[in-house]
């Protein structure tokens, strides 16, 4: 579909029916509009626009700047159909939509002393369906608030220091919360938002659901596996060695079905997830260069399962071995605290009644400790990407779009990142065997 059709939309129509949907910008006409799209926006199954527009209330004649961005699918419906985009991004349009605004009226209503309004940057828009004057497809766009205008960017590329994770920690505490205590308050609406959202799974009866995510599972846990082996020694005496020998002998084969047993849900601590939860999504404020404040973006991977998921994601991926060391149970602790305070503010249910003892820390730590692995798995495929050479990562974004069966791709998901990344995988996953994450999977 003609791009000018779409950059017509978007600075017109769009625009329009943004400043109509929005009380506080119903008085505002447009002077002028200029829309790009940074190149270190442009995603592999999402366009991102920087639309800014200069605008003037009608009563005052004051002019002032609205910095947007605006979201949108790329590609034909096959493309959306075969990457799961018909799945992620009316996900995420669902969470801006009906969960978020669902929080905060439960928030509002329960006069709970929690701002939700520093979540995540402020949604203008936020729809799916067909937009003729956009194109013929079915379509999701969301239109927000560029954060950077606020003071908002991107932290650390991939380790985080102590008050970085505690500012993510406590963030999505507070949206674990709100599932917690609709589940303690009101049921039906808790089951009416999961309802909502569109199962994202690993496997569908009995098949992978993602043949590209299974092969780089594979091939990533295959490197895995083989350095332990090669260092045996090293791992035989802490009882490391083995865990990881039992995990490749139950999934080694089958990875999707391993992280398919991490989505279990049950009616006690499953809560309404970011499921994407790591610094690539977040954006911090600094204020004279410590971080401040953190907002959560991009929850196209939005699920409902463990709040491990969540955690572990970010906690195996974005902390050094020595932090891991040194901070894990301060960070756990830190995430319950805030996580307690929030359900009892919702709800005005004590932490000593009984209708809180599932969360209390000793039980909630049994709990996440049978989905942390969720985490470490994660970390192990996207850690060697991460610390792998722009060639590297070039190639290996080349070969996940264009041919992930071959064997080009295979040598270089290999060798990405080197022996670092190979002795940073196996920290986690020894930190994984040391902490007692790996028992559930063969109980």
């Amino acid at each position: 579909m003609s791009e000018d059709r779409k950059r017509k939309y978007l600075q017109t129509s769009l625009v329009q029916t943004v400043l109509s949907k929005n009380s506080d910008l119903l008085d505002l006409e447009v002077l002028k509009c200029s829309l790009e799209v940074p190149s270190h926006l442009d995603g592999f199954m999402a366009t991102i626009y920087c639309l800014n527009v200069t605008v003037r209330n009608k009563q005052t004649q004051e002019s002032s700047e609205l910095s947007l961005l605006v979201k949108v699918m790329k590609g034909d419906d096959k493309f959306r159909r075969e990457s799961l985009g018909l799945v992620l991004f009316p996900n995420e349009i669902n969470v801006y939509r009906n969960v978020v605004p669902t929080f905060k009226k439960l928030l509002a209503t329960q006069g709970a002393d929690i701002d939700a309004t520093k979540w995540c940057p402020r949604i203008f828009f936020a729809e799916q369906g067909y937009f003729p004057e956009y194109s013929d497809q079915y379509e999701t766009i969301l239109v927000m608030e560029n954060a950077q205008t606020a003071g908002f960017k991107s932290g650390p590329r991939l380790n985080l220091d102590e008050i970085h994770l505690n500012l993510m920690v406590r963030k999505i505490a507070q949206f674990h919360a709100c599932s917690y205590a609709l589940r303690l308050i009101d049921n039906e609406k808790l089951a009416q938002l999961v309802e909502s959202i569109i199962p994202l799974n690993f496997t569908q009866d009995g098949k992978v659901a993602f043949e590209s995510y299974d092969v780089v599972f594979r091939e990533t846990q295959k490197r895995m596996f083989g350095y332990f082996a090669s260092r045996r020694n090293q791992f035989n005496e802490n009882g490391v060695y083995a865990d990881i020998e039992m995990l490749k002998k139950t999934y080694g084969d089958n990875p999707s079905q391993l992280m398919q047993r991490c989505l279990h849900r049950d009616d006690t601590y499953s809560v309404i997830l970011h499921g994407d939860y790591n610094r690539n999504n977040v954006l911090f404020k600094y204020d004279d260069e410590k971080a401040v404040d953190v907002l959560m973006i991009d929850f196209q991977e939005n699920r409902y399962g463990s709040p491990a998921l969540d955690l572990s994601f970010f906690m195996y991926m974005n902390m050094t071995e020595s932090l891991r060391n040194s901070h894990w149970d301060t960070m756990l602790h830190n995430y319950h605290d805030e996580l307690l305070r929030c359900i009892t503010e919702i709800t005005n249910i004590p932490a000593t009644d009984e209708r809180m003892e599932p969360y209390s820390f000793p039980n909630m730590m049994a709990h996440l400790s049978n989905f942390f692995v969720y985490g470490a798995i994660i970390a192990v495929k996207f850690l060697p990407v991460m610390m792998g050479s722009a060639e590297d990562v070039a190639e290996i974004v080349y070969y996940f779009h264009n041919d992930i069966y071959a064997n080009a791709f295979k040598r270089v998901m290999h060798r990405s990142g080197g022996e670092e990344a190979d002795q940073r995988v196996a920290g986690v996953m020894s930190h994984c065997s040391q902490r007692g994450y790996l028992k559930f999977l063969w109980k």
